[in-house]
């Protein structure tokens, strides 16, 4: 069955809320195009190319704010995420879904409040390493490792210029390893599909999604960011019950 309408539909939609936030296309497009009866492989190839392109673009736009982006994640999610993938395409799909979006939705709940939200952030700086650790295993298992790294970044940072940037950061090492293992263990799922997808994204970046970007104020951003967490948590658990 084709599905490169599915693709093409589903990038350009995620590709706007990844050029708001720094994520999206993986934690909003996998369990989509999942439910919409796309293998994994293929779902995962179309994507993170589409992925890459999008933090490339928010890297060079908010350079200035990584000052403080060290090998943090290099060091202890990569590992996790080669783990955690290869693991998948080798053996089969690990639904840990329900748990996530269950974590998600209390996290989001928690950033609505501000007492919370820093006691929140407090708690992951003191635990950011192993945090770290559990958000490469995630991504790698489920591709969910998104909605995880925006609780971290978003806690952390204040200004969104600073939180988008730093977010695409960690987004771009996710999306950078796991391609390069698909490509290793199933050269076969890459595709003409899956440059298509990355032109489709650079597109919706360059037009939608600068346009919503400097259109959202700034002193709701941390909330837009709170729903947007609240939004992959209730994901993950409807398609849990679908």
């Amino acid at each position: 069955m084709d599905h490169t309408w599915s693709l093409i539909i589903v990038v350009f939609v995620f590709a706007a809320v990844q050029s708001l936030f720094g994520v999206g296309l993986l934690v909003f497009g996998t369990p989509t195009l999942l439910l919409l009866g796309c293998p994994f492989e293929t779902t995962i190839a179309a994507l993170l190319p589409a992925s890459i392109t999008i933090s490339v673009m928010q890297l060079v736009a908010g350079r200035s704010y990584l000052k403080q982006a060290g090998s943090d994640i290099l060091v202890y999610s990569v590992p996790g995420i080669i783990v955690g993938l290869a693991f998948v395409l080798s053996f089969h799909l690990v639904d840990i879904k329900l748990l996530i979006g269950i974590m998600l939705v209390g996290t989001a709940f928690m950033r609505f409040h501000e007492t919370t939200r820093q006691v929140l952030a407090q708690w992951l700086t003191k635990h950011k390493k192993l945090f770290l650790v559990i958000m490469g295993l995630v991504h790698g298992l489920s591709n969910m490792g998104g909605g995880l790294l925006t609780v971290l970044v978003s806690a952390t940072h204040h200004e969104r210029e600073a939180i988008r940037a730093n977010i695409a950061y960690g987004y771009l090492i996710f999306a950078a390893t796991q391609l390069f293992v698909l490509a290793l263990l199933n050269p076969g799922a890459m595709s003409l599909k899956c440059v298509i997808c990355a032109g489709v994204a650079l597109l919706t970046y360059l037009t939608v999604g600068q346009l919503l970007f400097h259109r959202s104020p700034k002193a709701v951003y941390q909330e837009l960011i709170s729903w947007c967490v609240l939004a992959y948590g209730m994901v993950l658990i409807f398609q849990q019950f679908s």
